[in-house]
């Protein structure tokens, strides 16, 4: 929500000129109406916004922040020869696999990123004493295949039994609200957007003066500096609004981002990939396919990996790797389970449809710039009741304004 609410300019204008008279009221009926989307926008959704951002900017660092809330579970003691000494992967998910319920199933699993890191693994039970399903987490030890520990990440019930970062997630995608909160969430990232795009309109220097767009005023009366602080909040971090705000639709709203996308390329359903039929053969270890992995892009580090989910499905192993210039992306690969064939790989250099989905992820993250891009992130989530709140103030200010003029009318 980037509420520049810029006042209008029209003396810079050229009247002098041999354009049509109508076009200094034809460009101030255009600025009154884009101000008044502007305004309304973000009145309306400011607070929403403004929590959404705070949210994001704390999740940008999530495994840190829940690695020291829990590091008894995420934390392990590691030798000297590092992930040399990690045992098969294979034998880390069965302890992951004995430690939980009997009919749950191993979810996705975050890969460990330094060397004191465990394994997270999710999975899923029926909540006790009610008919929901609550999310939760088994962690371990990589360098002795045993379980760290478990707990509750989402609760059937009540967000607020939910684990601290979980309770952030929830907040962050959803507002807490069930069933429709991500729905609602991406609506208002759709109306941040427009909202952007009119502050931008309200912000461009119509009579070519860009210095003057991208200058701070110092030393100002609290009015300009309030103003500055508001339009060059959004200024300056207008590519990364424009990054998060977008992939923040096709994280709430994946079905329609799809179907738009797909109006220029198609998509592939990963959901449709299939496995070949068992015969008999034993399924390739996890090991395996990480090592067909590494072997096809060895520039890759793994992120995550997803182990079979049913009879006919794939291992989907998630890499991270550099693109060049400081840049990095996340492809996908998907496996056979029983081949080992490399089914599909979801590459954001690949050009397409598929290519521009998955950078969506790296961009909503920051990770596509890593440290400096988590960063900007961040600044831009703390930006959004910073904004909120200059842009009310503003409001305020103009309201007042308008309002000692009348009184000196009567």
């Amino acid at each position: 929500m980037y509420m520049l609410l810029m006042e209008a300019d029209l003396t810079t204008l050229d009247l002098s000129s041999h354009q049509p008279a109508a076009r200094p009221k034809t460009l101030r009926s255009w600025r009154a109406a884009w101000l008044k989307i502007h305004l309304w926008l973000g009145l309306a959704l400011g607070l929403f916004l403004s929590i959404i951002g705070v949210t994001g900017s704390l999740l940008v660092f999530f495994h840190e922040i829940d690695e020291a809330l829990n590091p008894k579970l995420r934390i392990v003691t590691a030798p000297a020869q590092g992930k040399a000494a990690w045992r098969p992967v294979d034998e880390i998910a069965d302890a992951a696999r004995k430690a939980i319920p009997v009919g749950s199933q191993l979810g996705f699993c975050y890969w460990p990123q330094r060397d004191d890191e465990a394994f997270l693994f999710y999975y899923q039970i029926k909540a006790p004493g009610s008919d929901g399903v609550e999310t939760r987490h088994v962690f371990v030890d990589p360098y002795r295949a045993e379980v760290t520990g478990t707990r509750r990440w989402y609760a059937a019930g009540n967000p607020f039994d939910d684990a601290f970062v979980a309770f952030l997630f929830r907040l962050h995608y959803a507002l807490l609200v069930r069933g429709t909160g991500d729905i609602a969430v991406g609506i208002i990232a759709i109306l941040a957007f427009v909202s952007t795009v009119t502050g931008v309109v309200l912000w461009w220097p119509r009579n070519g003066k860009w210095r003057g767009a991208f200058t701070w005023k110092w030393p100002a009366k609290s009015e300009r500096l309030n103003y500055d602080i508001h339009r060059l909040s959004g200024v300056f971090l207008l590519p990364v609004a424009i990054a998060v705000l977008l992939s923040g639709v096709y994280f709430n709203l994946p079905t329609q981002f799809r179907t738009v996308v797909e109006l220029f390329s198609p998509l592939t359903n990963a959901d449709k990939l299939r496995s070949a039929a068992p015969d008999g053969t034993p399924s390739v270890s996890l090991d395996d396919a990480l090592e067909i992995v590494a072997r096809r892009f060895p520039d890759g580090r793994v992120y995550a990996l997803v182990p079979p989910q049913a009879p006919d499905s794939s291992v989907r192993i998630h890499q991270l790797f550099p693109v060049g210039w400081g840049i990095e992306g996340r492809r996908t690969i998907y496996i056979d389970r029983y081949k080992g064939d490399v089914l599909h790989v979801n590459d954001p250099l690949a050009g397409n449809g598929d290519g521009f989905v998955a950078w969506q992820w790296p961009l909503h993250s920051g990770y596509v710039f890593g440290w400096p891009g988590r960063i900007a992130v961040f600044l831009f989530g703390l930006s959004w009741p910073l904004i909120f709140v200059t842009g009310i103030i503003r409001w305020r200010q103009k309201r007042l304004a308008r309002d000692a003029v009348a009184l000196r009318r009567i």
